[in-house]
């Protein structure tokens, strides 16, 4: 793979010069280059949505319950949500860098791969995305006389507890995305990378799924919100994973970033 998941192996200094945050502009999307990726990022998260939530929605869970066999729940969603993700960053990463996460977005604007100007528009056609998937669900589904399935509200958790198992998730997600993708580690890219990133995904999901049953793409609210579930606190799973991505990032670049000798 090759675009944004590669990095140009520099001496550290030469790279201190040249790491800057960029604005960008516009103009990186009026070709037909830039076009592809706009549609990547909204077809790449159309599918996370579509299939990663089309999982988990309550008509599944209505199932599971009837039938008694929700033991490995748990595992079975957060394993096909972290391999949708592997699946999507295959399909989009030599277009677009197969980012289809608001917070991997900002990820790569933070570690100065990207500028803001696209992560800004990525993020708009994510959640345009987001929002296609999650209203097609909800339209086909069937979903009356089901039992609303919502995001769990602070007074089924404790807020200390929400924020933590948040930011820890992200920290997981991000810290192997970084590593996964950086050339100076000493490999090359190749369809591992991907594989990885999923698997951060899985771990970090199958750790926080019995206490904050929620995921770690801010995308994860488009559903909630069709749902007609206003009345939760959808800022603390909208906003948190951006706070996780900040200091995940933070903590690579300071202290984690490979140094040669």
């Amino acid at each position: 793979m090759n675009g944004e998941y590669q990095i140009v192996l520099e001496s550290d200094k030469e790279q201190a010069t040249k790491r800057q945050w960029k604005l960008g502009s516009f103009k990186e999307f009026t070709n037909e280059a830039g076009l592809r990726a706009l549609f990547a990022e909204f077809l790449g998260t159309f599918m996370l949505v579509l299939f990663a939530t089309g999982g988990i929605n309550p008509r599944i869970i209505a199932r599971l319950n009837d039938s008694g066999t929700t033991d490995l729940f748990n595992f079975s969603t957060s394993f096909g949500v972290g391999m949708t993700v592997c699946l999507m960053i295959y399909l989009c990463a030599d277009v677009s860098g197969g980012h289809v996460n608001p917070a991997i977005s900002l990820m790569f604007f933070l570690d100065t791969q990207i500028s803001f100007i696209r992560m800004i528009c990525y993020i708009f056609v994510q959640f345009c995305g987001g929002f296609a998937a999650a209203g097609l669900l909800w339209g086909i589904g069937d979903f009356e006389g089901l039992p609303d399935f919502a995001p769990p509200t602070f007074e089924d958790f404790n807020v200390i507890r929400v924020i933590i198992f948040m930011v820890a998730g992200s920290w997981m997600m991000i810290l192997v995305t970084l590593a996964a993708i950086d050339a100076r580690r000493g490999h090359a890219d190749c369809f591992l990378q991907p594989f990885a990133i999923g698997m951060s995904i899985h771990i970090a999901l199958l750790f926080m799924g019995p206490y904050v049953v929620t995921g770690l793409n801010p995308i994860v609210i488009c559903w909630y919100i069709v749902c007609g579930a206003w009345t939760h606190h959808l800022w603390a799973f909208g906003l948190l994973p951006f706070l996780g991505t900040a200091t995940a990032v933070a903590v690579y670049n300071g202290i984690l970033r490979p140094y040669k000798a």
